[in-house]
């Protein structure tokens, strides 16, 4: 059987949420019910949808020895569309926010919840790869005291500043699966919102925050190849779904059957792609995500408590199952016979590891993720009251 059969990629997927659903009836948490709940369904298919990506990666990488993207639309839309929806999320629901606002749009509160909110994970996630870096390492540190800081440095930074190897150690990007480049974008729309604020809001943004948008924003851009710049569409288009919901009717129609039919339609357009660049592609994505923004449960399927704890842990998914699958495959490349895994064999090991990554997302979001959040938004609560 081919490893890229996707049967492989939709066992994995029930796995996640049978974990998902035993970490429920176990009474191990409550999700919650927010403004935008399919949006929260909707994250739930995504950061298994990278999970399952990378690891088809893996597979040929582990007989390659080259990180390339798997020969297969399916696969490959799993891990590109995810990034696309996720993209399209965060502008979303931060311009959606600065709609609403209008005029008093805090944007204090708003870099220190983005601050909190990616932060903690995020270093904690860091804190991992440098340990794993310095073992690889022998423990010992190969380069300058300089460089050593500096490669850290750029790290602790999500690689706005660039990212580069760590003690000059050539698997640092695998050991997360190479997740750094999308979090540099996600801190380019944040930086550039006063930018947004500046044409949207009634209220302009005061002139720092405008000369730091500029600064950084150009800093960044700067940085990006040809290549990745199809991404900043997506960003353009999750904006486009948050004025076309402010001001149209579409979420009275979003839960008509034609329109899950023609989300259903899409999505089967996305997959004769290869990649997300087609323009064609991206406006099939964002048909799919404003729909789900509008509200379309995609028959019930969104609005599951099983899909949305998943998505509430997505963040964690998104950071840990790159290590999760370092750790597996690449001391596993010690072992005699890992080479010789069937593709069968292979993702038995993935659907081992589906359970433990869950869970373990879960034990991080609950005890890293969720406090920050809740400390940030005591913080905020208290000085805006003030």
């Amino acid at each position: 059987m081919n490893y890229l059969n996707p049967i492989f990629a939709i066992i994995t997927f029930l796995l996640a949420c049978l974990t998902s659903y035993f970490i429920i009836r176990n009474g191990k948490t409550e999700v919650e019910v927010r403004k935008y709940e399919m949006i929260d369904g909707l994250r739930g298919f995504l950061a298994i949808g990278v999970f399952i990506h990378h690891s088809s990666i893996w597979y040929a990488y582990i007989h390659t020895n080259e990180w390339e993207a798997p020969d297969s639309n399916f696969y490959n839309q799993a891990g590109q569309t995810s990034v696309a929806f996720f993209f399209m999320i965060t502008s979303f629901l931060f311009v959606s926010k600065m709609i609403k606002s209008n005029t008093d749009f805090n944007w204090k509160n708003f870099f220190i919840s983005r601050v909190m909110r990616l932060i903690p994970m995020y270093y904690f996630s860091l804190i991992i790869i440098i340990v794993t870096i310095l073992f690889l390492s022998n423990w010992k540190i190969t380069v300058s005291t300089f460089d050593f800081s500096l490669s850290i440095f750029r790290w602790l930074l999500f690689g706005i500043a660039g990212e580069s190897r760590i003690n000059n150690e050539e698997y640092t990007s695998l050991i997360n699966a190479g997740v750094l480049w999308t979090l540099s974008f996600e801190w380019l729309f944040y930086v550039s919102m006063p930018l947004f604020g500046f044409v949207i809001l009634k209220k302009k943004p005061a002139l720092l925050y405008i000369i730091i948008a500029v600064i950084f924003s150009t800093l960044i851009i700067c940085k990006l190849s040809i290549s990745q710049m199809h991404h900043l569409y997506s960003f353009a288009l999750g904006a486009i779904a948050a004025f076309i919901l402010k001001y149209t009717n579409a979420s009275k129609y979003a839960g008509l059957i034609w329109i899950t039919f023609l989300m259903i339609i899409c999505i089967i357009l996305i997959g004769q792609f290869k990649t997300i660049e087609s323009i064609v592609c991206k406006i099939c994505i964002a048909i799919v995500f404003t729909c789900v923004a509008a509200g379309n449960s995609i028959f019930g399927m969104l609005k599951s408590s099983t899909i949305k704890l998943l998505g509430d842990i997505s963040y964690s998914t998104y950071l840990l199952h790159g290590i999760f699958l370092f750790y597996v495959f690449h001391f596993g490349n010690d072992v005699e016979g890992v080479k010789n895994l069937s593709p069968i064999e292979f993702w038995i090991i993935i659907f081992l590891i589906t359970p433990i990554l869950v869970f373990t997302s879960f034990l991080t979001f609950k005890y890293i993720e969720k406090p920050a959040l809740e400390f940030s938004k005591r913080k905020l609560k208290n000085k805006t009251i003030q």
